[in-house]
């Protein structure tokens, strides 16, 4: 099989050497860049990972066709901010975050992150500061999802994330995130089951996660790191960043038990 087909089969760790031989030959491959970006964050490789989204990050804002065609977007920063934080960049990660999210607020981010019009960013932003501890950062996350919210709410538009957002700021329980999450999507025509279930575990995947975020505000850390390892157990979604996210949190949590 070649590197494309074991990245649609999500065999990062196989695509990963066919990727490095394919790039040594053609290594301004815009699309290998993105699968070697993908493949090496799904292996672990955080630090390499970073390198190639940067790279694609940067090729993008050159596009002059793109920029013109979806102007005020910035669809790879999610990805390095998050993986300035596995690496480690903590405050790098939250600079990177507070930014997405005022973009959002001041316009400069026309094209949001997700469904629900940049929640993802908040959400993100909010695990951040409260791992951080920095009550100011809080504050600002809350206030943007809270915003969103009201924004969405005047035009009947209720989006994943938005259920995270809404159980952030006390509007539900956690039992009515979850069943937006077991929730049936209706399509015409129908969409492939395999589709609506990887769409059902994306959900699931996000409302653990922040069902532990939100334990560890309340100062709860023993049930934050048990949903932690609920999310990481999951089959990864590839996509979300709680899924990463989560597994850094078990394996520090695992590497600061074994230095004490």
């Amino acid at each position: 099989m070649n590197w494309q087909e074991l990245v649609r089969s999500d065999r990062y760790a196989e695509a990963v050497p066919k990727l490095r031989q394919f790039l040594a030959n053609s290594p301004d491959h815009i699309g290998a860049q993105q699968s070697m970006a993908k493949a090496l964050r799904a292996t672990g490789q955080y630090r390499e990972a970073l390198s190639f989204y940067e790279r694609v990050a940067a090729h993008r804002r050159q596009d002059k066709v793109a920029n013109k065609m979806a102007p005020g977007s910035a669809p790879w920063d999610i990805d390095i901010a998050c993986l300035h934080w596995l690496c480690g960049d903590r405050a790098k990660a939250m600079e990177m975050m507070h930014g997405l999210a005022a973009g959002i607020l001041d316009g400069s981010i026309q094209y949001a992150s997700d469904a629900a019009g940049g929640m993802t960013q908040g959400l993100l932003l909010y695990y951040m500061s409260v791992s951080e501890n920095k009550p100011e950062e809080m504050s600002f996350a809350l206030s943007y999802l809270r915003h969103l919210r009201d924004q969405l709410k005047r035009i009947m538009i209720q989006n994943w994330p938005c259920a995270a957002a809404s159980y952030y700021l006390g509007d539900i329980p956690f039992a009515k995130v979850m069943e937006e999450v077991n929730e049936r999507v209706v399509t015409m025509p129908p969409i492939d089951p395999a589709m609506l279930e990887l769409g059902r575990r994306i959900r699931l995947c996000d409302a653990l996660f922040h069902d532990g975020v939100k334990s560890r505000a309340q100062g709860d850390e023993a049930r934050c790191l048990l949903r932690m390892r609920e999310c990481a157990a999951l089959e990864n979604p590839i996509v979300e960043q709680e899924w990463y996210l989560a597994r850094y949190e078990i394996e520090k949590a695992g590497s600061q038990r074994s230095t004490s």
